[in-house]
């Protein structure tokens, strides 16, 4: 049965391998039982059934990522970027979708890279508009207020998109502020103002999903209370604006993972296997090329703050792993094999 797998691939994507110190640890094993919690099925099960049943061939699905910025990351980190574009091909290959990338104006070349080893370039309105497969269409912002929520809701009018889909992306708290997993103040100009899209697609009731690591991305909204009390900046951050990093944005579906691309390479696997089509989830080798267009593009590994192939502090190799052995949990819930004894 699909959930059966899916349970392995949450277990899977949520193995934590952070720093003894600097990061808070121990938290994401409790954040994702307070998600699943809410629901019988996993998550990444939850998830890629809710886009299944949406997504028609040749409908379009806004994909947001870009987190970090100037100085210290100055195109954003590598965990988003490379798992926008492994899910934004799987949605393609697997439901027809047709991707639109949306992201503030310096996080676009790491972005662009990844979505280009992936087989699924970023392409301007006229390929989009002949209804050319394997590209995807995008948009910038440019992270002040009133021009994004403008630009915003001329994607939602101009798409009309069946889904929003939003990786590691951060969300407001209750002060309306941001802020790292570490519990310091983000800017708007970091990080753009995502989270009025996310209301503003749940106003017209567009299918959402938030695929986060740490408590303060879009999506967390529907467990905030339990990430105030699990995360050590949950209810008090270092900024002093009171509010803590819990983010009070919601989405349909919240995926819990270890790293935010693991938790897309996960609902890409889930979706595998719910149309029994491993060519759906991508192969270790283009896991391993998207990563290294990324940093190539400008991409910085979020932990070690450095233009450096790794994700969160984790390497090239072990991304390229777990994508292997997500494929495997594909490739065995799809075959049927007699022992013979």
């Amino acid at each position: 049965m699909p959930a059966t797998a899916c349970d392995n691939i949450d277990r899977l994507i949520t193995v934590e391998m952070r720093f003894a110190s600097g990061f808070p640890r121990g938290i994401i094993p409790r954040l994702y039982d307070a998600a699943r919690a809410l629901h019988a099925e996993p998550l990444t099960y939850r998830a890629a059934q809710g886009l299944a049943e949406r997504i028609k061939a040749g409908e379009f699905v806004l994909l947001v990522t870009g987190a970090g910025g100037p100085p210290h990351l100055p195109a954003g980190e590598t965990d988003g970027p490379v798992g926008t574009a492994a899910l934004g091909r799987a949605l393609g290959i697997g439901l027809g979708a047709r991707p639109v990338l949306v992201t503030e104006e310096h996080h676009l070349e790491p972005i662009r890279g990844s979505f280009e080893a992936a087989e699924f370039p970023l392409m301007d309105d006229d390929w989009v508009r002949a209804r050319r497969s394997h590209c995807a269409a995008w948009r910038t912002l440019s992270g002040d207020l009133e021009a994004d929520t403008r630009a915003y809701a001329q994607m939602l009018d101009t798409f009309a998109p069946a889904a929003v889909v939003f990786v590691e992306k951060l969300g407001v708290n209750e002060k309306g502020v941001w802020h790292t997993v570490n519990g310091a103040r983000v800017s708007a100009a970091e990080v753009g103002h995502a989270h009025v899209l996310a209301g503003l697609a749940r106003e017209r009731g567009i299918y959402t999903v938030g695929i986060g690591d740490g408590g303060n991305e879009i999506g967390f909204g529907v467990i905030a209370a339990a990430v105030r009390e699990i995360h050590p900046h949950g209810r008090m951050c270092r900024c002093g604006c009171g509010g803590g990093i819990a983010t009070v944005v919601p989405t349909d579906a919240l995926v819990v993972a270890a790293i935010s691309n693991w938790g897309a390479y996960g609902v890409a696997a889930a979706l595998a296997v719910m149309l029994r089509n491993p060519e759906v989830l991508h192969t270790p080798e283009m896991e391993a090329l998207m990563l290294e267009r990324c940093v190539a593009r400008g991409g910085f590994d979020g932990n070690y703050t450095a233009q450096v192939p790794f994700v969160d502090g984790t390497s090239a190799r072990v991304q390229a792993s777990l994508v292997t052995m997500l494929g495997q949990i594909v490739a065995n819930a799809l075959r049927s094999h007699e022992r013979g004894f």
